[in-house]
């Protein structure tokens, strides 16, 4: 399992991008439409290009995140090494899959799905290639 990145949700993406690229951050690729969440992503690379972020803003009213206040709001790991996680993650009891697996096309149309941890932490889990 590693971590893939840390989700950030804002409330106006370009002026988030131009924060972060002050800060030595650096886009991606293009600012992407999720059509099956509602949202409008961007991921950058931190200075050293070990971490990344993502960028999150609502599209519509329809958003899953459009009553979540900006900032922090998820961290997501790339399980695909791993098929059987999600069981084992299952076991140790200590959240629950909130999420169906879904198209996520920020992420190049790989499958994600969401828990929630019990102390109310959200974790996106990359489940595809």
């Amino acid at each position: 399992m590693t971590i893939h990145h840390i989700g950030i949700i804002t409330k106006d993406i370009q002026k988030s991008i131009l924060q972060y690229e002050k800060l030595g951050y650096t886009c991606l690729g293009e600012t992407t439409l999720d059509y099956i969440q509602n949202n409008i992503v961007t991921f950058l690379s931190s200075p050293d290009n070990k971490q990344k972020i993502e960028l999150i803003s609502p599209a519509n009213r329809n958003s899953t995140i459009v009553n979540f206040p900006a900032g922090y709001h998820h961290i997501c790991y790339d399980i695909c090494d791993d098929p059987n996680y999600l069981s084992q993650f299952k076991k140790l009891k200590i959240g629950k899959v909130f999420t169906q697996p879904t198209i996520a096309p920020a992420i190049e149309n790989r499958k994600i799905v969401f828990a929630l941890l019990q102390d109310g932490t959200f974790v996106e889990f990359i489940i595809s290639r």
